[in-house]
């Protein structure tokens, strides 16, 4: 079968088992945050399917994934699994823009399907795609977005722009917990070889994307509307302010999943007799815009060394005596923190107010961004997009897995290069991973 073909078959294996373990879509899966569906998103949707009042609903997020669940259940019905496979198609079809994004930045079809293929698996992204959350529609407009603004990196076009920024609109009318996304538009128009009138107009775009929330917050003289849940925000309660929580949290997360996906290759490439550098530190660039540009006689070399693995190392640790990370659960009337990594770190010991777990993840996250970053480049999408989304964690005080999980892993699947996973071998973290996370999401399948 070719390869192009098979890999959307294979990408869509997850979502098919799923519908297929919970009965046809008719069973629960109270995973993650799930019994939002029940208390907010469902009577959100039924609320829009009557009326058309955006400004007092109970959900806490902007309203389109509302309206749109409105109007699929007014042309299909209301009953849940008829709702919920819009869930299903919407997540397929966000795994779909990253394979082929990932296709496109210059990865072969097999190393991209296997990023990929992680991505659909992880609980927080295939946990969510068989129930009511806004969190799938979100990430999808968000890689379209992403997958756009990489499009204007390559020919500076008004049009990508546009089309990023139309993405971007409808993605914080989904969660406006997305508005990041302008950030890294804008520094993309920064760094495009455009006159100054040109860039006015592009950050005009930008402003643009962002109007309809302006606008709605205006509506709501705040964040979320009226009558909705302020604990459901994490920048809204009365002790909301400047952490660095989520994005330390945020970066254990790469420095365990840059460990899997990444460290079958690193290993293999340390045994003696090869004398080649670890796969993913060695890059000769094969994108279609690159080869236009005359680079492919380039290669970009960044040898670990003292320097390269001790100071980001070093600033993690920091970074850990200046904010400690322990596993805070909350109680009644206060939530605290949740996800599998956080019940993890509760299982060992702490030291300085870390857990132990911490302690080793987020220097060895440092030490991955840094030296994936400087491979990339320090003007690279995948660079801004992280850097983006870490400036907008720091007010957030909900330091929920789930709105960290995914974006962790897609930033590590943006900076893979071809040459990554080149033996068979490469890809034993990916499956070990792939494995842990489905069984991990389905143990609470009811």
């Amino acid at each position: 079968m070719n390869s192009r073909l098979a890999a959307p078959l294979l990408l869509a294996l997850p979502f098919l088992a799923g519908i297929a373990v919970l009965k046809g879509l008719t069973v629960e899966i109270d995973t993650f945050h799930g019994s939002d569906a029940r208390l907010y998103h469902l009577p959100t949707i039924r609320h829009f399917a009557e009326s058309l009042d955006l400004e007092r609903y109970p959900a806490a997020q902007t309203p389109l994934f509302h309206l749109l669940f409105a109007g699929w259940g007014k042309l299909v019905g209301f009953e849940l699994w008829r709702l919920r496979l819009l869930e299903v198609l919407i997540s397929y079809a966000g795994v779909l823009v990253l394979f082929r994004l990932l296709v496109r930045r210059g990865l072969d079809v097999a190393p991209a399907c296997a990023l990929a293929l992680v991505f659909a698996l992880s609980p927080y992204y295939l946990g969510p795609s068989f129930t009511l959350l806004t969190d799938n529609l979100a990430i999808l407009l968000g890689l379209i977005a992403l997958d756009r603004l990489d499009r204007f990196g390559e020919d500076a076009s008004m049009r990508e722009l546009a089309l990023a920024c139309v993405a971007t609109a409808l993605a914080v009318l989904t969660r406006q917990s997305l508005a990041w996304l302008a950030l890294v538009a804008a520094l993309w128009v920064l760094r495009a070889p455009w006159p100054l009138s040109r860039k006015v107009a592009g950050a005009l775009l930008i402003g643009a994307a962002l109007a309809p929330f302006a606008a709605l917050a205006i509506a709501w003289s705040g964040l979320v509307p009226p009558g909705s849940d302020p604990a459901s925000c994490g920048v809204c309660g009365e002790d909301s302010g400047l952490t660095l929580r989520p994005a330390l949290f945020t970066v254990a997360l790469a420095g365990l999943y840059a460990a899997a996906l990444f460290g079958p290759a690193v290993l293999r490439s340390l045994r003696p007799g090869l004398r080649d550098l670890p796969p993913g530190l060695l890059f000769r660039s094969t994108r279609r815009s690159d080869i236009t540009r005359g680079a492919m006689a380039r290669a970009r070399r960044i040898t670990p060394g003292p320097v390269t693995l001790g100071i980001p190392a070093a600033v993690g640790v920091l970074l850990l005596l200046v904010s400690p990370l322990a596993y805070d659960p909350g109680e009644p009337g206060r939530p605290g923190d949740a996800g599998y990594l956080w019940q993890l770190s509760d299982k060992v010991p702490e030291l300085l107010g870390s857990s132990l777990v911490f302690w080793v993840l987020v220097p060895l996250g440092a030490v991955a961004v840094a030296l994936l970053a400087l491979r990339s480049g320090l003007t690279s999408l995948p660079v801004a997009y992280l850097a983006a989304f870490l400036i907008a964690s720091l007010p957030v005080g909900l330091v929920y897995q789930k709105y960290f999980d995914p974006f962790a892993l897609l930033a590590l699947a943006l900076f893979a290069f071809p040459g990554d996973l080149r033996e068979r071998g490469d890809y034993l973290g990916a499956a070990l991973l792939g494995a842990a996370f489905v069984a991990y999401a389905f143990g609470f399948a009811g």
